[in-house]
């Protein structure tokens, strides 16, 4: 870190010398030695680092209230962004489209006066679950995991508490992204 500050001094320091009195082939000359000393020190990677089209992530919400059954699949039908389109609202799976490590968030909301019991899965293993409480309350589950190319993640019901709330104001959602 103490690297970082020092090199972003004397970026500073370089860049307003050679704009004080240089020609614009003098300066092209000290931006790219610069640029060529912060790729050493970051290493051959730096000059990879990914754009953000390129990482895989979505979020989807879900647009009316409906009853779940046990181990259904809950199809988030409001797409806010799909990077790769690698989630299906038709069908509610998002699939890895490679290995890595991946932050997933869903929340629920259940109706009036009712239950909502739900699970993120992988592929076909169930993971952390949500119980929010009776009427209107929500639950918020994130969890990292480790995703091989072509694993499947989903948010499914469970047991018998199918009762699952959202409306136009999007309280159930379900998102994922590549971390690493």
């Amino acid at each position: 870190m103490k690297m970082m500050i020092t090199f972003g001094y004397v970026f500073f320091q370089l860049m307003i010398m050679a704009t004080a009195d240089c020609s614009p082939k003098l300066d092209n000359a000290v931006v790219e030695d610069l640029l060529t000393m912060l790729v050493n020190y970051k290493g051959p990677d730096f000059r990879n680092t990914r754009k953000w089209r390129d990482i895989p992530a979505f979020t989807a919400s879900l647009l009316n209230e409906k009853n779940i059954n046990a181990k259904e699949i809950v199809k988030f039908d409001k797409v806010w962004t799909n990077n790769g389109n690698h989630y299906d609202p038709n069908t509610g799976i998002f699939i890895a489209p490679r290995e890595g490590l991946y932050h997933v968030s869903t929340t629920v909301m259940s109706v009036s006066g009712k239950t909502v019991y739900a699970h993120i899965w992988q592929n076909e293993t169930r993971t952390v679950g949500l119980f929010p409480g009776t009427g209107y309350s929500e639950a918020t589950a994130n969890i990292v995991l480790q995703l091989s190319k072509g694993d499947k993640v989903t948010v499914r019901g469970s047991g018998n508490h199918p009762y699952l709330y959202s409306s136009s104001n999007h309280y159930s959602m379900f998102s994922a992204y590549l971390i690493a």
